[in-house]
């Protein structure tokens, strides 16, 4: 993507992303973490800016994927033997990351410019994925009220067919003169 000045070296960061991470065990939430990939030497490393973690990988796709799994349990430890959010907080607030920051800020800012910004990204995952289920709500509750309907006709058939012809007869009259 760029080539960005981070403590006097070059980094060439080549992707952005964002973690939503859900904390259903504790009472308080974990804001979204953000994180860069950067090509380095031949290899790749995704660095998390809130907590500074760094991961590597043969690829883009698998440092992001041994960051995202490295932050899983990143929170795992803090949360179960660590001092959970107010040490979250602490790494997060202490402003090691801020020229990584930068730099991320500056690419969304880009990204924004041409409508790719991460934030609005995920917005509309988010509002697609609401509307194909209310979409499937719908389609359910239409089905539903078509087999209701379709069973209310089937019931009023059988008390119909109750009715059963057991002979008929028929007589021809000849036409009268």
């Amino acid at each position: 993507m760029a080539v960005y000045n981070i403590d006097n070296e070059n980094k060439d960061i080549i992707g952005v992303g964002k973690m939503i991470i859900d904390t259903n065990s504790v009472s308080w939430n974990i804001p979204h973490l953000h994180f860069l990939v950067l090509h380095v030497s031949g290899h790749y490393e995704a660095i998390c800016l809130e907590f500074g973690l760094i991961s590597s990988g043969n690829t883009q796709e698998e440092s992001a994927e041994h960051l995202i799994e490295h932050t899983i349990n990143h929170i795992w430890t803090v949360i179960s033997k660590g001092n959970g959010f107010e040490e979250f907080k602490d790494i997060a607030l202490n402003g090691f990351m801020n020229d990584f920051w930068g730099a991320y800020r500056h690419i969304e800012f880009c990204l924004a410019e041409t409508k790719r910004d991460l934030s609005h990204e995920i917005e509309s995952r988010i509002i697609k994925a609401l509307q194909d289920l209310f979409d499937k709500k719908v389609k359910e509750i239409i089905t539903s009220i078509a087999k209701t309907a379709a069973n209310e006709a089937i019931k009023e058939y059988e008390k119909m067919s109750a009715f059963k012809i057991n002979s008929v007869r028929y007589c021809a009259l000849e036409a009268a003169a």
